[in-house]
């Protein structure tokens, strides 16, 4: 009976744990600039800029050695239109990346010889970085503790 309770357990557990992998969390703008400034990254506000009316926010950050831009559209469709574009963008050099996907993002990376690219959509933001491939660690890292 003990054997069969803890099967039990251990399954709903299991379920848990796999429908929350399809799932991110989309940071706050405010949290966003918060933690990428923890990153050693200055963040400007590139709004004005924009010319692209389904944006409401854009922030350039730079922390010496690379650049991230992060994106905040009107909508989610806007977003995944642009997660595509972009992501039609890297394929241009006839190299494919891996893409996974859950049901609140998309995430697409690549990478080639010289240079790391990634483009994530989290709900209705998006985050797109091309950095040299030394900084391919640094990138993850950073990525990771923003949860994109």
């Amino acid at each position: 009976m003990m054997k069969k309770i803890t099967k039990i357990f251990a399954f709903i557990a299991m379920i848990i744990l796999l429908s929350a992998c399809g799932e991110k969390k989309v940071l706050k703008t405010e949290d966003m600039v918060s933690k990428l400034s923890n990153n050693g990254f200055i963040v400007t506000d590139v709004t004005k800029q924009m010319e692209d009316p389904s944006v409401t926010y854009v922030a350039s950050a730079n922390n010496g050695k690379f650049q991230i831009e992060y994106y905040v559209f009107e909508t989610k469709k806007q977003a995944k239109a642009a997660y595509t574009n972009n992501k039609k963008s890297f394929e241009t050099n006839k190299t494919k990346g891996k893409e996974t996907s859950g049901d609140t993002y998309n995430k697409y990376v690549q990478e080639l010889s010289d240079t790391y690219n990634v483009i994530t959509r989290v709900d209705n933001t998006l985050l797109y970085a091309s950095v040299n491939i030394e900084y391919k660690g640094t990138l993850k890292n950073v990525l990771k503790d923003l949860g994109y």
